[in-house]
């Protein structure tokens, strides 16, 4: 006995099922696919591109490059980048400061999910890898004030 599931017709035995045309604004047809939700962040901050091939993973100041951190979730940040360009599947370490006006900072690796060129400035979609617990416990903390500030503006 067929079966029907949604948006599909039964014709004996096979399931048809009707083809949509892509959104004409660009966006998923089933909404945000991101794992968690993001908080506007805009403050600037520091990256790297690891380079897993060197012995020893000690970088200096200079190292890192000027970013600005656009949004950030538990999963994952986007940034734009004042200099330099990364491409998908780029490890990144984020030198990631606790608040817009704070001088306290984590260290957090990410992978690049997407890269564009918005404007003449490269942006990234970074999801987090190998967090540790400090540091998810100190990203919980910020999200949970930017929260809260954005519910005081409100």
């Amino acid at each position: 006995m067929p079966f029907l599931l949604a948006g599909g017709t039964t014709r004996g035995d096979f399931i048809m099922f009707k083809r949509h045309a892509p959104r004409t604004d660009g966006q998923p047809r089933f909404g945000d696919r991101r794992k968690a939700k993001r908080q506007t962040a805009g403050w600037e901050g520091r990256y790297r591109v690891v380079d897993e091939s060197r012995e020893h993973l000690h970088y200096a100041y200079d190292d890192f490059e000027s970013c600005v951190l656009t949004d950030l979730s538990m999963e994952g940040a986007g940034i734009h980048l004042e200099a330099g360009e990364v491409t998908v599947g780029d490890r990144i370490e984020l030198d990631l400061p606790l608040g817009a006006r704070q001088r306290a900072s984590i260290q957090v690796r990410g992978e690049v999910r997407h890269a564009t060129v918005d404007d003449g400035t490269p942006r990234a979609g970074l999801e987090f890898i190998d967090i540790g617990d400090l540091e998810r416990a100190l990203l919980y903390r910020l999200l949970r004030d930017l929260n809260e500030d954005l519910s005081q503006t409100a």
